[in-house]
């Protein structure tokens, strides 16, 4: 019989209560969930804590949510690992991410605001494209 951990998921929005919202719903079903408020910190987080999967806002202070995807793609351990963009700016997110969409990028939307059983289906199915890790 094979053991498999849960997935890692990595959640970086600049909003407490959605960050203690998303991560007690993760947890709930059985996710390992790290969160990240200040998007500055992100990619040094990734980088130390390995999730199997990001979630990431666009719109924050600092560093935007298109940047830390920018810096995580260009750190090899980082390419394949599935990424969900959160936003309330639905269309100008689905230009970007047709503009980034390669057959090996694992690209997930989840438009702002959204209900809990949007957030676990998208997680759900780009966890299951996840490289284990």
């Amino acid at each position: 019989m094979t053991v498999t951990a849960a997935p890692r998921i990595l959640v970086v929005d600049d909003t407490p209560a959605l960050l203690d919202v998303v991560r007690t719903c993760l947890e709930e079903e059985g996710y390992q969930v790290r969160t990240c408020l200040e998007s500055r910190y992100a990619v040094a987080m990734a980088q130390e804590q390995r999730p199997d999967v990001v979630m990431l806002d666009v719109v924050m202070p600092e560093v935007s949510g298109w940047e830390v995807l920018a810096e995580l793609r260009q750190d090899p351990a980082f390419r394949l690992t599935p990424v969900i963009v959160c936003t309330a700016y639905v269309a100008e997110a689905m230009g970007r991410l047709a503009e980034l969409k390669g057959p090996d990028q694992h690209l997930g939307l989840l438009p702002k605001p959204f209900e809990m059983e949007e957030l676990l289906e998208v997680v759900a199915s780009v966890s299951a494209v996840a490289p284990s890790g």
